[in-house]
């Protein structure tokens, strides 16, 4: 048998072996909107649980009306 099994509990091609823990799912990112009376409403693209240098530079806000939904881009 080429390789042996990794830290991860896959083989070297990459393939989980049976039985191997199933990695954790939760969304990385989170989309927050907040709406405004007198201006367009903003949706914020942040982590879930940052890091603290991820708190003050992994962020992408846009305001309404730049963006569009994925089924109008295709």
């Amino acid at each position: 048998m080429s390789g042996g099994a990794n830290d991860d509990r896959r083989t070297d091609g990459g393939v989980a072996r049976p039985g191997a823990d199933v990695p954790d799912r939760r969304p990385m990112l989170e989309g927050t909107v907040v709406r405004y009376e007198d201006k367009p409403d903003e949706c914020t693209l942040h982590p879930s649980e940052p890091t603290e240098r991820e708190c003050t530079t992994a962020w992408i806000t846009a305001k309404e009306g730049s963006y569009v939904s994925a089924v109008a881009w295709r």
